[in-house]
């Protein structure tokens, strides 16, 4: 089948089929099957709520791990194949960690910075700085750099970023909505998965309203305390085309199998 000049290959399509799994059995049964191919999903998470472990189990399933692609903004990647080895998932998908590409390409610059306002610039500084001055701004584009990583991954493609709190706390907010409306278009020619999620307290509801209208499929992680205990669940407030999916997900994490749902009400 031919889509925009792209041709996909038949043993593809049978192989990967319509939908995928959200790396959660129990919660692709509620979800009818899992999750449409082409489906990009944002998440708007609270503190405490596991989203950052639901992103990596989203990505588990890495039916091909060479075009899987998991994105942490805050996270080091040893922290996040130690989870990824705790659960027994694939450790062999790719990993950027841009939190710690920040501190090296950025902090330390401003480190160094202070270093020559403190101590004065000797030469070899100088020479350094005639090196570099014009070319920074250009090579700490991280939101360029992450849209054209995920633009070039291949069909039936699998990707995760945790989260875009990094991205709207630097760059202006109509820029990262721009290019997650690339990334969106491109995983939907691609028939590929993607999650993002975004913290709840980051953007403002005009934003929220922006970003979910884009979304595929918009999940809500929240957190509550119910006597002495936190109750976490996920409310499922936008499936397209499936208002039928439309539910509050509460959910436990097990040692077994990270994120697990208990109870689902449907809303629809």
């Amino acid at each position: 089948m031919a889509r925009k000049g792209f041709t996909f290959d038949p043993e593809d399509e049978e192989y990967f089929g319509d939908v995928g799994s959200f790396g959660v059995p129990k919660f692709d049964i509620e979800m009818r099957g899992g999750i449409p191919r082409g489906f990009t999903v944002i998440g708007i998470v609270e503190t405490g709520a596991g989203a950052e472990l639901f992103a990596k189990q989203f990505s588990s399933p890495a039916e091909e791990p060479e075009n899987t692609l998991y994105v942490s903004t805050a996270e080091s990647g040893n922290e996040i194949l130690r989870v990824f080895s705790k659960y027994g998932w694939p450790d062999d998908i790719n990993v950027r960690t841009i939190g710690e590409e920040y501190n090296d390409r950025v902090l330390e610059k401003e480190l160094q910075a202070s270093r020559y306002r403190l101590q004065g610039f000797d030469m070899k500084d100088i020479q350094t700085l005639a090196q570099t001055r014009f070319v920074e701004e250009e090579a700490d584009d991280f939101l360029t750099e992450l849209t054209n990583e995920i633009m070039t991954l291949k069909p039936y493609f699998r990707a995760v970023v945790d989260n875009m709190d990094f991205f709207f706390q630097r760059d202006d907010h109509s820029r990262v909505v721009s290019m997650l409306r690339m990334m969106q278009a491109h995983t939907q020619m691609m028939r590929g998965l993607l999650l993002m999620t975004v913290s709840a307290d980051t953007v403002s509801k005009a934003m929220e309203s922006e970003i979910t209208m884009i979304a595929d499929m918009v999940l809500k992680f929240e957190v509550f305390m119910v006597g002495t205990e936190f109750e976490t669940r996920m409310v499922v407030k936008k499936f397209r085309n499936a208002p039928e999916n439309l539910a509050v997900v509460t959910y436990r994490v097990t040692p077994e199998e990270g994120i697990t749902p208990e109870t689902v009400q449907r809303i629809a």
